[in-house]
């Protein structure tokens, strides 16, 4: 987006943005290249095919318990946030702590207690900052049904992907040219890039304080009054079970796949790329045309709807990486396009779950109380990971869930996926959640 566009938001929207921009191209390049440094360097280092499997599916948990305690953490920034530091200080402390993760893993790449040290100071630092910055979108704005909001969020939401692109594209390549200490100290230096930028906007923020205990809700009226936002959060952690695996188990089939696509031999992580251009492609599809197109036809399009429509398709990517895998152990060698086919697939159910529930979480929560709701959504992505980290602890120990490998894998978590569907389509209706989502974003 021009930088002239950003004139019809708050000054403080472009520092804001920036500073996201820069942080996800630190997380997602770190987090590109983790799977398979796990394999490679600490599971299976001498490339033993006997040990293959169970060194994939160990790194498989150790990369989604990653990610489940990054996103736990969310709980704690927002607490933090709303209850004592509030937002701004909150972003400033917590990021120093994520710099000096950083810091070890460019350091400590070959010994691998104070690799995983450095993993736990991420998780920490940036679970804390997501929530908050997330919330902060929303802060800059007077009137919160300003019809702007929902255009910076997509913007936000651009941003994202903008800094996923770049580090999914570049940081596989450091890897792969200079080795992994370099590969990891540059996802540091542009988290330390993102902590100046948002220090440059501190003047124009406008900043929320946090809420004196004495005003604290009770428990049962915050139950209450978030009764609509907690059952539909109720139905997304396992949305992320399946989400997330595209930067772990899908990095690992596409090694076994044909890399060759469009002249250019790809690296397996690289491929993660796709889903950050599509992003890129499908906010403004979706916003200007695609959902327009079901309104005027009377389809209505609520924030409800939508996220219900994103599970159903992220069951059908799942099933079509269950049928790639099925090929692949039988020996035929896919080519990567398939894989695209797939990501595309998941890229349009993320539009339709993720930047829905971060509208979602902001528009129906309590003004005292932001931080921690957004954190809420977050915490889905913190228990579907410890899912997926579960099942894979389960599979290379040898426990229940040994038995699906291959393309039965794929096919468990299309079955689980299939059936939160169909529960969260009949919750909705009974709890009559629809009627009172006057959400038409």
């Amino acid at each position: 987006m021009p930088l002239k566009q950003f004139n019809v938001f708050p000054k403080s929207a472009p520092y804001i943005v920036g500073t996201e921009l820069a942080e996800r191209f630190s997380f997602y390049g770190m987090k590109a290249i983790l799977t398979t440094f796990l394999v490679s360097n600490f599971f299976n280092p001498e490339s033993n095919t006997t040990l293959q499997a169970s060194a994939e599916a160990r790194s498989n948990e150790i990369t989604h318990l990653f990610t489940a305690i990054t996103y736990g953490c969310s709980i704690l920034g927002g607490l933090l946030a709303d209850r004592y530091l509030g937002r701004y200080k909150t972003i400033v402390y917590l990021s120093v702590l994520y710099i000096i993760g950083h810091l070890f893993l460019a350091v400590f790449e070959n010994n691998y207690n104070l690799f995983i040290t450095g993993l736990m100071l991420i998780a920490i630092g940036a679970g804390g900052v997501k929530p908050n910055v997330s919330v902060m979108v929303g802060d800059q704005f007077e009137n919160e049904d300003d019809k702007r909001i929902s255009k910076l969020y997509d913007v936000f939401y651009f941003s994202i992907n903008l800094g996923a692109f770049f580090s999914m594209l570049i940081i596989p390549v450091l890897k792969n040219k200079y080795g992994a200490s370099v590969a990891f100290t540059v996802p540091g230096l542009l988290m330390l890039v993102a902590l100046i930028i948002f220090l440059a906007g501190t003047k124009k923020y406008k900043m929320v304080p946090p809420t004196k205990s004495e005003n604290t809700l009770s428990f049962m009226q915050t139950v209450r009054q978030l009764s609509k936002v907690l059952i539909v959060f109720a139905f997304i952690p396992l949305f992320w079970a399946l989400y997330d695996q595209n930067g772990s188990e899908w990095v690992l089939q596409a090694a076994k796949m044909d890399l060759n696509f469009m002249g250019i031999t790809w690296l397996s992580e690289q491929i993660q790329v796709v889903n950050a251009i599509l992003i890129l492609v499908f906010i403004p599809l979706f916003s200007v045309v695609v959902f327009p197109t079901l309104e005027k036809i009377g389809i209505r399009v609520t924030s409800v709807r939508k996220i219900g429509w994103g599970f159903i398709l992220i069951v059908l990517t799942f099933l079509l990486s269950a049928w790639i895998q099925k090929q692949i152990d039988a020996g035929i060698k896919l080519n990567i396009a398939w894989q695209l086919l797939a990501y595309a697939i998941l890229t349009a159910s993320e539009i339709l779950v993720s930047l829905t529930g971060l509208e979602f979480a902001f528009s129906n929560s309590p003004k005292n109380m932001r931080s921690t709701v957004m954190s809420l959504f977050f915490f889905t992505v913190f228990i579907g990971n410890i899912l997926v980290s579960f099942i894979n602890n389960s599979i290379h120990s040898g426990g229940v869930f040994s038995q699906f490998s291959g393309a039965d894998y794929f096919l468990l978590f299309a079955g689980m996926m299939a059936a939160n569907a169909l529960l969260y389509f009949a919750t909705v209706k009974i709890f009559n959640v629809e009627a009172h989502n006057n959400e038409n974003i």
